[in-house]
């Protein structure tokens, strides 16, 4: 487990490599805006900006340069994504870096289930914790992502080993709750375990019971995908860890940024997906995955998946290069 403390790290150098990738386009960008000036009827185009105190007005001809708009409009974007890097920067200078509280319980929860054989019963771990195991254990580019949150996906029908999650949970310090749907989580003063199963169908039903696990998930649209390739990794001498395959994770996480009505999460969403993604595109085993996936995907799906592909390319402007590939190998 100490590799995966390094992992929840927030990392700075991640952080200051970012501000000088996107420093050293925007000195490649022209700035300022496009202004439309009439005279004797026709339209003159200038390229308005500051330069220290004065506001310069160059001439750019009577017709708009084909990639100018493009260009000033990627410099628009890479500047909100420069502020949003300088913030964390900020944030993380001021943090200390103590082992963060949770751990413990964590260690705790996979150490039991693999010695009961859970993960043998495709109980898994989805979601950003799901994210971090895979930044370790496998080529990815570094990606922050702080979570207090295990999500825990149940096969439905279940038909694995028995386990009193309720009794279990309590047993360690969590305090169980419920959500207004009827679903369970348990929770403890830095850490929320929650569970979640496929939603079959569009019926009202939100939740149920499971009787052999003594909980009840929440029942979901999409994580049904997630069941269908998998992973376990070893993570230490004792503790394995059962986790949905990269591509699976990859389209889960598209699918699910389409319905997400808060910009933060759809915007972390898509980030995880994006860097899973190019790992998925450049290993020949997880790429034909995606491809099989793929071509099992209702017509809607798809149209999700092309939807979140190309709002990708506003939240995450130099990842273009990397949406258009992945566009192409999909669409």
């Amino acid at each position: 487990m100490e590799d995966l403390k390094n992992v929840l790290k927030e990392n700075l150098e991640y952080y200051l490599e970012q501000e000088k990738i996107i420093t050293a386009r925007l000195s490649l960008l022209p700035k300022g805006r496009i202004k439309e000036k009439i005279i004797n009827g026709d339209s003159y185009y200038y390229l308005q900006y500051r330069k220290g105190k004065k506001v310069i007005d160059e001439y750019i001809g009577k017709k708009i340069p084909g990639n100018l708009s493009e260009h000033l409009n990627e410099r628009k974007k890479l500047e909100e994504e420069l502020k949003k890097v300088r913030e964390a920067i900020k944030l993380l200078n001021k943090k200390n870096n103590s082992e963060p509280d949770f751990i413990k319980p964590i260690k705790h929860i996979l150490s039991r289930f693999t010695e009961i054989g859970l993960w043998e019963s495709g109980i898994e771990i989805i979601g950003s914790w799901c994210f971090l195991i895979y930044q370790k254990h496998l080529p990815l580019e570094k990606y922050p992502l702080k979570t207090q949150d295990i999500d825990i996906l149940i096969p439905l029908p279940y038909t694995g080993k028995a386990f009193d999650f309720s009794s279990f949970f309590r047993e360690i310090g969590f305090s169980e709750h419920f959500n207004p749907d009827g679903s369970m989580f348990f929770s403890a003063p830095s850490l929320k375990v929650e569970f979640v199963a496929p939603q079959k169908g569009k019926g009202d039903k939100s939740s149920l019971y499971i009787k052999d696990l003594s909980v009840s998930p929440q029942l979901l649209r999409f994580v049904d995908i997630l069941l269908k390739e998998t992973l376990l990794i070893r993570i230490s001498r004792n503790i394995k860890v059962k986790l949905p395959s990269p591509s699976s994770f990859f389209l889960h996480k598209l699918l699910i940024s389409t319905r997400s009505k808060r910009k933060e999460k759809k915007e972390k969403d898509l980030r995880q997906a994006i860097y899973i993604g190019k790992f998925v595109i450049m290993d020949p085993g997880e790429k034909d995955k995606l491809l099989n996936q793929w071509g099992d995907f209702s017509n809607s799906w798809k149209n999700r998946v092309k939807k979140a592909l190309v709002q990708s390319r506003d939240i995450l402007p130099l990842e273009t290069g990397f949406i258009k590939q992945m566009e192409k190998i999909l669409l």
